[in-house]
């Protein structure tokens, strides 16, 4: 019983801090020279595939970046999600701690006000939904990444097995040729071998011949 209460208080515990990580906060950053009204989230995922993602989310609803002072852009833009009206986007993604990244995002309608709880919660909820949902969209992106990276790495293994298998079958043709070099150089030192003896055994037949006239 005391087992079940512990792992209870360290379920309890445990949970706050992995909620706390797909939650959105309001905050400023600096956009275009001036301190904007943001939403921010963490995600855990890295700095560079957490921005991918979010390019990726936002250019499949049609939407077009452009970077200025690492900050991502998409002027006069509808994008349903968020508002049905043409609004302005700015994103930026920061990189936080343990491998994560921190996701800003500041929206504002055609009059140039941004986001901000007092007077647009209805965008600024939306803006919220939009980054929570984008949790999921970077988990995939970098599990994808993932996969990719290890078929690569298969992908070289393989190149290099492939390498190896050529390498041998050249050394065993090298070694063959060898072995047959060895043994043409052998039967050709045995014949040898076998014509000299013959030879000396006639000089000296012909030597012994000679003494005895």
């Amino acid at each position: 019983m005391k087992q079940i209460r512990t792992g209870l208080l360290l379920a309890v515990a445990c949970f706050p801090t992995s909620v706390a990580l797909s939650q959105t906060s309001d905050t400023s950053v600096m956009f275009n020279k001036e301190n904007r009204h943001t939403v921010m989230m963490s995600v855990e995922r890295p700095e560079k595939e957490a921005r991918e993602a979010l390019r990726l989310r936002l250019e499949r609803s049609g939407l077009k970046e452009r970077i200025v002072n690492n900050v991502a852009m998409y002027k006069d833009v509808v994008f349903p999600e968020i508002s049905p009206e043409k609004i302005d986007i700015y994103t930026k993604v920061d990189k936080g701690p343990y491998n994560s990244s921190v996701v800003y995002m500041a929206v504002s309608r055609k009059n140039r006000n941004f986001t901000h709880g007092s007077f647009d919660s209805t965008l600024t909820v939306q803006v919220k939904t939009f980054l929570q949902s984008f949790t999921g969209d970077a988990n995939r992106y970098s599990d994808n990444a993932d996969i990719s990276n290890q078929m690569d790495d298969i992908t070289k293994e393989e190149k290099y097995y492939s390498q190896l298998l050529d390498e041998q079958t050249d050394l065993k043709k090298k070694r063959q040729d060898i072995d047959d070099k060895l043994l043409e150089i052998q039967n050709n030192l045995l014949l040898k071998r076998e014509l000299i003896d013959k030879k000396k055994l006639a000089v000296q037949n012909a030597r012994t011949k000679l003494s005895k006239q």
